[in-house]
């Protein structure tokens, strides 16, 4: 079995939704897909048959029928492993108060020995198409429960643009406010944070909202849209 996991620190939370662990699990050759959250701590501390999200997430994988019982163990064993690793304080990355996004994609073992390589070049399409619509489905909740607020009209406007030109260093980039591919001639915006999205996409967010998608660094606010 090949276990890929992969991770999204979403930061400057409301205080009441802060250090939230959202968990994201597809099994290759599975219909269902596996969503639960709990908060950080309580999945890191918590013993496997006490935490909702562990014991949830092993009923998910049983039921897929695809996996065998040593299978499970180490899934779930992966799982805790990833995070605590992710949320240890010398990781440098994450800080308590910050909510954390986990895609757990898992590929059952296969006989055909010739169809691997067909293989790993369908879990490099899956795995980013899963870890886009799990980010945009989080930045959408997380905007949902905060105060909509314009950013400068002046701040947007004096934002860093550029003509995309596609290398093959840059395969794969895209917006992540709509999902799709930069191409050549395209339009991009890079914010002060760095991350780049699409002229069009990044004005149109920009009239509701005053953070970039996926940092949530801020610019200066305009007026109110109500």
């Amino acid at each position: 079995m090949i276990i890929d996991l992969y991770h999204n620190i979403i930061r400057n939370h409301q205080p009441e939704n802060a250090s939230t662990i959202t968990i994201i699990a597809k099994i290759n050759g599975y219909d269902s897909t596996f969503t639960s959250s709990c908060s950080v701590e309580e999945f890191r501390v918590e013993q496997h048959n006490l935490c909702y999200s562990k014991v949830v997430f092993n009923d998910f994988l049983v039921d897929s029928e695809l996996l065998n019982e040593d299978d499970i163990q180490s899934a779930l064993f992966e799982l805790i492993l990833y995070v605590s690793g992710v949320t240890y304080p010398a990781s440098g990355n994450y800080s308590p108060g910050d909510d954390l996004l986990v895609s757990l994609l898992l590929f059952p073992d296969t006989d055909p020995i010739e169809e691997e390589d067909e293989i790993e070049e369908e879990v490099s399409i899956e795995e980013q198409d899963q870890i886009d619509e799990a980010v945009r489905v989080s930045l959408e909740e997380t905007t949902n429960i905060s105060l909509m607020r314009p950013a400068s009209k002046l701040v947007v406007k004096s934002l860093a643009r550029k003509i995309y030109k596609k290398t093959t260093s840059s395969t794969g980039e895209r917006c992540t406010i709509c999902l799709e591919e930069f191409n050549d001639g395209r339009r991009v915006v890079t914010l002060p944070c760095g991350h780049e999205f699409d002229d069009e996409c990044v004005l149109t967010w920009f009239e509701t909202n005053h953070d970039c998608p996926l940092c949530r660094f801020k610019l200066p606010c305009g007026r109110s849209m109500n």
